[in-house]
């Protein structure tokens, strides 16, 4: 996800170990990002997604674990339902 230029940024101070910049610079060298401040930036913001990504699969989980035994068969009905309703579209 590209940022704008205009947008102020904060700035912040990472110590990283010699191993970890060394392959960051050698990232770069074959990358479209510029700097490793940008190249940082898109790893944390990657890293944030996928954060909130397991968030939801974890809450869509729990939802699902505690739902009773006739929760459970009417989500079955509903998603064989679903299943058969989306089937031609499916063969198209």
């Amino acid at each position: 996800m590209p940022t704008s230029s205009h947008t102020t940024k904060t700035q912040i101070t990472v110590t990283l170990s010699p191993e970890i910049a060394h392959q960051l610079d050698s990232l770069l060298k074959d990358s479209e990002i510029r700097s490793r401040s940008q190249m940082v930036e898109e790893a944390l913001r990657r890293w944030l997604a996928d954060q909130v990504q397991q968030e939801i699969e974890t809450k869509t989980e729990e939802y699902y674990r505690s739902l009773s035994a006739n929760e459970q068969e009417e989500d079955k009905e509903w998603t064989t339902i679903a299943a058969e309703a989306a089937k031609p579209l499916w063969e198209k």
